[in-house]
């Protein structure tokens, strides 16, 4: 398996395209993914999850591929959102009954694009630009993602997985405009108000178990979004590892290492659907060598929440729409205060079957 290494670099249409053949019989998780969230221009807040992959292997007991659409879209006051709230959701893709047959998803390349269909969803790849669109799970959209600063890769190269083996990813942030349209209504997201995140991730050959770097508190997959600056941090309980990107002023910087960066859960709130206690309120860090220190506090108030079966076990996977206060502090103490949208897919293993 490669080594995994972080950097900063533009993307590249040639990651879009499938890369891994059909008939790859190895254990594979290959997957392609983008996350809305943004304020309509009637006033809902909109976390909108949608993503595809194939996966294979014990791990998921059942060889499959996953169409997965999630949509949280509260309307509350800033008085209300101080409080966490049973916010109602949309979710559907990840039980088991939801599951696709292999091969059902399909890659449409052409030169200048690469396309991913899957159970109505339609993603489209192009240099720079994406274009998520089609129907799933009652949600229609038809949204348009421009890219946001150079993406950050935090896997192995890509070039490996042409070998038919290696661990490669990247995370990128983009501007989002488009519709959203569910339950007879539809959600005009205009430009300055829509923020996503695209991400893509292929593990071919080895695939690590979930239910184990998901122990004690988890991982948090954190992303804040603002007209001045944008951020994402990865960070797992075990091990205390972090792993984020920040786009500052138009240059994306890359911070490795939970000596430089992490999360703080400063806020809890008792779930009565899952009865868990849950972080909703965080306090994010991250410093940068000669350029600064960035420092968040998230708060969310709704929420949405699936299970990942895995073989030995279940992981609880909660999806947080919030907003965030984020702070950059220049060398020179010179401070940027910004008020910021926000969101979390906070995972944790739930349970793991005692064995003999």
């Amino acid at each position: 398996m490669a080594n995994f290494v972080s950097y900063v670099a533009p993307t590249s249409l040639e990651n879009a395209r499938a890369i891994i053949p059909n008939d790859y019989e190895p254990d594979l998780f290959n997957d392609m993914g983008f996350v809305l969230r943004a304020k309509a221009d009637s006033g809902e807040d909109i976390h909108l999850w949608m993503f595809m992959y194939r996966q294979r292997g014990e791990e998921v007991i059942i060889n499959n591929e996953v169409c997965q659409t999630l949509l949280v879209c509260p309307t509350y006051t800033p008085a209300e959102k101080e409080s966490m709230h049973d916010t109602p959701f949309i979710n559907k893709g990840q039980n088991i009954d939801d599951y696709h047959p292999l091969n059902t998803l399909t890659f449409t390349d052409t030169p200048t694009t690469a396309t991913w269909t899957l159970a109505g969803r339609v993603f489209s790849s192009r240099a720079n630009h994406w274009t998520v669109s089609g129907s799933h799970a009652g949600v229609s959209v038809q949204l348009e993602w421009t890219q946001r600063g150079d993406a950050l890769y935090n896997g192995g190269p890509f070039a490996d997985l042409h070998s038919d083996a290696g661990h490669s990813a990247f995370i990128v942030h983009a501007h989002v405009t488009g519709t959203v349209t569910a339950g007879g209504r539809t959600l005009v997201v205009s430009a300055g108000n829509g923020h996503g995140i695209h991400e893509r991730i292929c593990m071919a050959g080895h695939v690590p178990a979930r239910l184990q770097y998901m122990l004690e508190r988890g991982m948090n997959w954190l992303n804040g979004y603002g007209a001045a600056m944008s951020w994402y941090i990865k960070t797992a309980s075990r091990g205390r590892s972090a792993t984020m990107m920040l786009n500052v002023y138009g240059e994306t910087l890359a911070v490795v290492g939970g000596e430089w960066a992490g999360v703080e859960e400063v806020g809890f709130w008792l779930d009565p659907k899952t009865n868990q206690v849950n972080p909703r309120k965080w306090r994010v860090w991250a410093v940068v060598e000669g350029k600064g220190r960035l420092e968040a506090v998230v708060t969310a108030y709704g929420r949405a929440y699936y299970t990942w079966v895995r073989q030995g076990g279940v992981v609880l996977v909660n999806q947080f729409v919030a907003d965030a206060v984020c702070t950059w502090t220049r060398e020179d103490g010179t401070r940027v205060v910004e008020e910021q949208m926000a969101m979390n897919e906070y995972m944790r293993t739930l349970y793991v079957q005692p064995t003999s």
